[in-house]
């Protein structure tokens, strides 16, 4: 991903504390991006509105490719939540991007 000068984050609605203790239990190489408002997913069309076990309002699982512009250039969002894209999808979508 860096010689491509990228980056991998994460984007959570819990709260910035409770991400980075999860950074840190599970040691991630990546950052996770507290979005507790929902501005992000919201703008990127993720919410599900009464989702949740408690039927709070979640975000959809994705991965999302964006280019340096802010453009979405591949996209996988999830049909349930266990759904994702296979590891080698992302990295074909990812070598498509003009460096």
């Amino acid at each position: 991903m860096r010689q491509r000068h990228g980056a991998l984050l994460a984007i959570s609605v819990d709260a910035p504390q409770d991400s980075q203790r999860v950074v840190q239990d599970l040691a991630l190489p990546f950052r996770i991006l507290s979005d507790s408002g929902r501005a992000v997913i919201r703008a990127y069309g993720l919410m599900h509105e009464n989702g949740g076990p408690e039927g709070e309002t979640i975000a959809v699982p994705a991965q999302l490719l964006v280019d340096r512009d802010g453009t979405i250039v591949w996209r996988h969002v999830a049909r349930r939540i266990t759904d994702r894209a296979h590891p080698a999808r992302t990295l074909e979508a990812l070598a498509l991007l003009k460096p």
